[in-house]
Protein backbone atom coordinates (compact mmCIF):
# COMPACT_ATOMS: atom_id res chain seq x y z
CA UNK A 1 0.00 0.00 0.00
CA UNK A 2 0.91 3.81 -0.39
CA UNK A 3 1.24 6.07 2.24
CA UNK A 4 -1.80 7.70 3.30
CA UNK A 5 -2.18 10.82 1.77
CA UNK A 6 -2.64 13.98 2.58
CA UNK A 7 -6.64 14.12 2.49
CA UNK A 8 -8.94 16.72 0.58
CA UNK A 9 -12.71 17.86 2.09
CA UNK A 10 -14.96 15.24 1.01
CA UNK A 11 -16.49 14.88 -1.44
CA UNK A 12 -13.83 15.48 -4.39
CA UNK A 13 -13.59 14.03 -7.79
CA UNK A 14 -10.87 12.02 -9.31
CA UNK A 15 -11.22 10.67 -12.97
CA UNK A 16 -9.18 7.76 -13.93
CA UNK A 17 -8.76 8.33 -17.54
CA UNK A 18 -6.80 5.46 -19.68
CA UNK A 19 -5.18 5.54 -23.19
CA UNK A 20 -6.13 2.08 -24.77
CA UNK A 21 -3.71 2.11 -27.97
CA UNK A 22 -1.26 0.27 -30.18
CA UNK A 23 1.12 0.33 -33.08
CA UNK A 24 3.64 2.17 -32.09
CA UNK A 25 3.62 0.97 -28.13
CA UNK A 26 3.87 -2.88 -27.37
CA UNK A 27 0.21 -2.97 -26.18
CA UNK A 28 -1.04 -6.68 -25.54
CA UNK A 29 -4.68 -7.08 -25.10
CA UNK A 30 -3.81 -8.71 -21.39
CA UNK A 31 -2.79 -5.35 -20.07
CA UNK A 32 -6.62 -3.74 -20.59
CA UNK A 33 -8.21 -6.85 -19.81
CA UNK A 34 -6.06 -6.82 -16.61
CA UNK A 35 -7.32 -3.15 -15.57
CA UNK A 36 -10.83 -3.97 -16.88
CA UNK A 37 -11.09 -6.93 -13.72
CA UNK A 38 -9.22 -4.69 -11.56
CA UNK A 39 -11.90 -1.80 -12.00
CA UNK A 40 -14.51 -3.94 -11.74
CA UNK A 41 -13.65 -5.84 -8.87
CA UNK A 42 -13.30 -2.80 -7.00
CA UNK A 43 -16.14 -1.32 -7.91
CA UNK A 44 -14.86 1.49 -10.28
CA UNK A 45 -15.21 3.41 -12.83
CA UNK A 46 -12.75 4.88 -15.46
CA UNK A 47 -13.17 6.93 -18.90
CA UNK A 48 -11.42 4.86 -21.71
CA UNK A 49 -10.31 6.44 -24.89
CA UNK A 50 -9.77 4.20 -27.55
CA UNK A 51 -7.94 3.69 -30.85
CA UNK A 52 -10.10 3.01 -33.75
CA UNK A 53 -7.29 0.30 -34.97
CA UNK A 54 -6.89 -0.98 -31.36
CA UNK A 55 -10.86 -1.78 -31.34
CA UNK A 56 -10.61 -2.93 -35.19
CA UNK A 57 -8.42 -5.68 -33.41
CA UNK A 58 -9.68 -6.38 -30.25
CA UNK A 59 -13.79 -5.92 -30.46
CA UNK A 60 -14.99 -8.02 -28.05
CA UNK A 61 -12.79 -6.77 -25.20
CA UNK A 62 -13.99 -2.80 -26.33
CA UNK A 63 -17.30 -4.17 -25.73
CA UNK A 64 -16.57 -4.93 -22.75
CA UNK A 65 -14.98 -1.99 -21.64
CA UNK A 66 -18.48 -0.17 -22.98
CA UNK A 67 -20.32 -3.21 -21.35
CA UNK A 68 -18.47 -2.48 -17.78
CA UNK A 69 -20.22 0.93 -17.67
CA UNK A 70 -16.93 3.07 -18.78
CA UNK A 71 -16.84 5.77 -20.34
CA UNK A 72 -16.10 5.62 -24.15
CA UNK A 73 -13.72 8.33 -26.02
CA UNK A 74 -12.24 8.87 -29.61
CA UNK A 75 -8.39 8.66 -29.48
CA UNK A 76 -7.80 8.94 -32.99
CA UNK A 77 -7.50 6.10 -35.36
CA UNK A 78 -3.92 5.54 -36.36
CA UNK A 79 -2.01 7.26 -33.49
CA UNK A 80 -0.57 9.88 -35.30
CA UNK A 81 0.51 13.44 -33.53
CA UNK A 82 -2.77 15.50 -35.28
CA UNK A 83 -0.47 18.41 -35.92
CA UNK A 84 0.85 16.69 -38.72
CA UNK A 85 -2.18 16.16 -40.40
CA UNK A 86 -3.75 17.84 -42.99
CA UNK A 87 -7.21 19.13 -42.21
CA UNK A 88 -8.93 16.50 -44.49
CA UNK A 89 -6.46 13.98 -43.32
CA UNK A 90 -7.36 15.09 -39.58
CA UNK A 91 -11.36 14.71 -40.00
CA UNK A 92 -10.41 11.14 -41.62
CA UNK A 93 -9.11 10.40 -39.30
CA UNK A 94 -11.08 11.33 -36.36
CA UNK A 95 -13.98 9.81 -38.12
CA UNK A 96 -12.55 6.54 -39.00
CA UNK A 97 -11.91 6.31 -34.80
CA UNK A 98 -15.32 6.99 -34.39
CA UNK A 99 -16.79 4.21 -36.61
CA UNK A 100 -14.36 1.85 -35.64
CA UNK A 101 -15.05 2.56 -31.82
CA UNK A 102 -18.93 2.46 -32.50
CA UNK A 103 -19.18 -0.85 -34.51
CA UNK A 104 -16.81 -2.50 -31.60
CA UNK A 105 -18.68 -0.91 -28.75
CA UNK A 106 -22.24 -0.17 -29.73
CA UNK A 107 -21.28 3.49 -28.43
CA UNK A 108 -21.19 6.67 -29.79
CA UNK A 109 -17.69 8.45 -28.25
CA UNK A 110 -18.03 12.07 -28.91
CA UNK A 111 -17.97 14.29 -27.53
CA UNK A 112 -14.67 12.99 -25.59
CA UNK A 113 -11.37 13.19 -27.84
CA UNK A 114 -7.85 12.62 -26.37
CA UNK A 115 -4.70 13.69 -28.74
CA UNK A 116 -2.13 11.08 -29.25
CA UNK A 117 0.75 12.33 -27.52
CA UNK A 118 -1.06 15.26 -26.07
CA UNK A 119 -0.15 16.56 -29.41
CA UNK A 120 -2.23 19.59 -30.03
CA UNK A 121 -3.86 19.54 -27.04
CA UNK A 122 -3.72 23.65 -26.70
CA UNK A 123 -3.84 24.26 -30.56
CA UNK A 124 -6.36 26.51 -31.00
CA UNK A 125 -7.07 25.11 -34.54
CA UNK A 126 -7.35 21.68 -33.30
CA UNK A 127 -9.40 22.40 -30.78
CA UNK A 128 -11.15 24.63 -33.50
CA UNK A 129 -11.16 20.94 -35.91
CA UNK A 130 -12.59 18.81 -33.12
CA UNK A 131 -15.60 20.94 -31.86
CA UNK A 132 -16.43 21.57 -35.69
CA UNK A 133 -16.63 17.22 -35.84
CA UNK A 134 -18.31 17.34 -32.57
CA UNK A 135 -15.61 16.43 -30.23
CA UNK A 136 -13.45 18.26 -27.21
CA UNK A 137 -9.73 18.05 -26.55
CA UNK A 138 -9.37 15.82 -22.90
CA UNK A 139 -6.14 16.68 -21.65
CA UNK A 140 -5.12 15.53 -18.00
CA UNK A 141 -3.86 16.72 -14.68
CA UNK A 142 -1.87 13.89 -13.37
CA UNK A 143 0.79 11.92 -15.50
CA UNK A 144 2.76 9.30 -14.01
CA UNK A 145 4.87 8.16 -16.93
CA UNK A 146 3.35 5.00 -16.65
CA UNK A 147 4.65 4.14 -19.89
CA UNK A 148 8.55 4.45 -19.41
CA UNK A 149 10.80 1.35 -18.60
CA UNK A 150 11.46 1.97 -15.04
CA UNK A 151 8.04 2.38 -14.19
CA UNK A 152 7.07 0.27 -11.41
CA UNK A 153 3.87 0.30 -9.91
CA UNK A 154 4.19 1.38 -6.50
CA UNK A 155 6.05 4.71 -7.39
CA UNK A 156 3.44 4.95 -10.16
CA UNK A 157 0.48 4.97 -7.42
CA UNK A 158 2.06 7.09 -5.08
CA UNK A 159 2.61 10.20 -7.86
CA UNK A 160 -0.69 9.00 -9.07
CA UNK A 161 -2.30 9.80 -5.46
CA UNK A 162 -0.08 12.32 -4.19
CA UNK A 163 -0.51 14.84 -7.44
CA UNK A 164 -4.56 14.39 -7.74
CA UNK A 165 -4.59 14.77 -4.09
CA UNK A 166 -2.70 18.34 -4.50
CA UNK A 167 -4.66 18.89 -7.30
CA UNK A 168 -8.12 18.42 -5.60
CA UNK A 169 -11.37 17.97 -6.86
CA UNK A 170 -11.57 17.39 -10.66
CA UNK A 171 -8.20 16.05 -10.69
CA UNK A 172 -7.55 14.08 -14.16
CA UNK A 173 -5.17 11.07 -14.41
CA UNK A 174 -3.44 9.55 -17.48
CA UNK A 175 -2.90 5.75 -17.09
CA UNK A 176 -1.96 3.53 -20.16
CA UNK A 177 -3.53 0.40 -19.48
CA UNK A 178 -1.17 -1.86 -21.59
CA UNK A 179 1.75 -1.42 -19.65
CA UNK A 180 2.52 -3.97 -16.73
CA UNK A 181 3.59 -0.67 -14.12
CA UNK A 182 -0.07 0.27 -14.72
CA UNK A 183 -1.44 -2.77 -13.99
CA UNK A 184 0.65 -3.70 -10.59
CA UNK A 185 -0.40 -0.07 -9.76
CA UNK A 186 -3.74 0.63 -10.32
CA UNK A 187 -5.20 -1.61 -7.29
CA UNK A 188 -2.76 0.86 -5.14
CA UNK A 189 -4.05 4.01 -7.07
CA UNK A 190 -7.90 2.95 -6.00
CA UNK A 191 -7.16 2.06 -2.85
CA UNK A 192 -5.38 5.11 -1.77
CA UNK A 193 -7.55 7.67 -3.23
CA UNK A 194 -10.77 6.18 -1.67
CA UNK A 195 -8.15 6.38 2.22
CA UNK A 196 -7.84 10.33 0.73
CA UNK A 197 -11.61 10.68 0.27
CA UNK A 198 -11.86 10.78 -3.54
CA UNK A 199 -15.05 9.60 -5.57
CA UNK A 200 -13.60 8.10 -8.98
CA UNK A 201 -15.91 9.26 -11.91
CA UNK A 202 -16.09 9.35 -15.17
CA UNK A 203 -15.29 12.47 -17.45
CA UNK A 204 -18.91 13.13 -18.11
CA UNK A 205 -19.36 13.71 -14.43
CA UNK A 206 -16.39 16.61 -14.41
CA UNK A 207 -18.60 18.02 -17.72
Amino acid sequence: MTESPRTQPAPWRVALTFDVEHGDHPAHPDGTRHVLETLTEREAVGTMFIQGRWAQANPALAKDLAAHGHLIGNHSHHHAPMSWLSPKAFDQDVRLAERAIRRATGHDPSPWFRCPFGDGSDDPAIRSALDRLGYRETSWHVDPFDWRGKATGPGVARLVVEEAVAHGDGAVVLLHPWTKATGRALPLVIDGLRAAGARLVRMDELA
